[in-house]
Parts: structure tokens; sequence; C-alpha cells
């Protein structure tokens, strides 16, 4: 009985802080060029699977970088990204309240400071000002992380100097940092403010950032293509990676924004990539 009454407890603490901070949130600009988010009223592609209509593309200025256009390319209908740099391509219209699928595969192999780690890429959204915020390279936003061994982490991108209480994120937790799905009395209200991260439902602590790392289910062998979905409600997230929900967050600050796909110095393809209004329950 104690442990229903603080199940209870916590989830209306949950859908307390969504209410709350979705009217503050989900429309606020934070910068001033940044687009009005919209909804999806439908189902659409992002991507066309000819060109880059309707992205941006960016690319760090390193000595070992290509041009964009060198490294955000097409092959059979999907993103082929090189990798041959840090960058990222970015959804020119922002959106909100979303439900985003998406296909990846790892291919190649890494380069730079990537080359003999572990295959790397990412799914940043939310994002908020102009592009290299972070680093020189992406937007302010939080990631899926999609790396070899551990997708569905999330990264919180921000900007510490420049910024550092810009971007916020909450999720429940065990004392190492994992996402638990069904809180009880030993988990913890992570919060992180400005930078951080949560660990995803089936990470792995042994966990090496080397080529031979193996995959952890739910996560495909390497060169299969993995469903990857992202649930966007009011301020509040999931990462569906292989049918399997590997991460859930709430309190996001920004709750809406625009939508970015990384190159991280590692070969990587990303297709089918769908946005659709977010299901009623």
């Amino acid at each position: 009985m104690q442990r229903a009454i603080f199940s209870a407890f916590i989830a209306a603490f949950a859908a307390g802080c969504c209410c709350f901070c979705t009217c503050r949130c989900a429309d606020r600009q934070y910068f001033p060029d940044d687009p009005v988010p919209v909804a999806p009223t439908e189902k659409v592609a992002l991507f066309n699977g000819e060109n880059y209509d309707g992205w941006d593309l960016w690319m760090k200025k390193d000595d070992f970088a290509k041009p964009a256009e060198e490294v955000f390319t097409v092959k059979d209908g999907a993103m082929h990204v090189t990798g041959k740099g840090f960058g990222g391509c970015t959804t020119k219209k922002a959106y909100k309240d979303y439900h985003l699928k998406m296909q990846f595969r790892f291919t190649g192999e890494g380069y730079a400071n990537r080359k003999g780690k572990t295959a790397d890429g990412g799914l940043l959204f939310h994002c908020i000002g102009p592009e290299g915020l972070y680093g020189g390279i992406w937007h302010l936003s939080f990631e899926c992380n999609i790396i070899q061994g551990r997708t569905g982490d999330l990264i919180v991108v921000g900007n510490m100097k420049d910024y550092p209480t810009l971007l916020r994120a909450k999720a429940f937790t065990d004392d190492k940092g994992r996402w638990v799905p069904y809180p009880n009395s030993k988990t913890e209200v992570r919060s992180l403010i400005g930078r951080g991260r949560v660990d995803n439902l089936y990470y792995d602590p042994n966990w090496k950032d080397v080529e031979s790392q193996p995959v952890v289910p739910p996560e495909r062998p390497y060169g299969e293509w993995n469903d990857l979905e992202l649930i966007c409600s009011g301020d509040t997230a999931e990462y569906i990676l292989n049918g399997k929900t590997v991460l859930k967050l709430f309190d996001l600050a920004p709750a809406a924004g625009r939508i970015q796909l990384q190159s991280e110095c590692h070969t990587i393809e990303y297709r089918n990539i769908t946005i659709e209004p977010v299901a009623k329950k």
C-alpha cells in the first residue's frame, strides 16, 4: 500500500510539473531568430529521400572536416552521413507536441578522435539558438544519444559558460543515474540544469567506448536498421528503441524546437524520418 501511495504521489508530481511548465516553455521564443514551433496535424515525411530540402546543413570548422555537402549525402533513399567531421542537419521548422519516427544504422568507420571508438551519431530535439552554440558544433538542445551499445541515453547539450541555466530536464532514476520506469521509495528525481545526462533503462555499466563494444539489446547488431521513436508531448519526452521504451523525461525546458541529426566522426545512415501528431490516450 505504501508503495502504491508513493507511486501515485510521484505520478501526480510529474503531471503537475508538466502542466505548469508547458504553458511557460512550449511557445517561448528563446532566441530572436528561432522559428515559431508548430504542432503537426498529420503524418508527414521530414526527409524526402532525394535531397535535403527543408534542412539546414552545418559543419564545425576543423582541419579534418569536409564541407557539409560532402558529409551529408543521399544513398538509396537514406541520409548517408560520412562522418568526416562534427556537424548536423537541422529542420528549418521548429516543432512541438509530436511523434517522430525514424530508422538509423551504423556503417563504415570512425574518423579523427572517433577512430577506434564506438560508432556514434545522435538525434537532437528542442534545438534553439544558432548553430554552434555548443562547442562550435550543435544547437542548444536535448539529445537522444545514438551510440553503439548505449543508444537512448539523454544528454543535455548545453553551454555552461554563456547559458548555464537555459536548459532543464528531469527524470526518475536509480542512485547510479539510470532511468527507472516504475518509481518507488528508492527512486531519485534527477534534475539537470544546463548540462548532464541520464542513462537509458538498458545501460550496461561495463560499457566501453571502443569499436569492439557489443550492442546491448534492444539495439540491433552493427549494420542492421534500428527503429527509433521520439514522443514529445507538452514538456515530456519518451524514447522508444525497437519497440521498447528506454527513457522518459519531464519538466523539459525548452519544450519545443528544431530537430537535428548529427555527424559525429563516424559513418551513419538515417531514413524514413516522419513526424505526426501525438496519439490521444
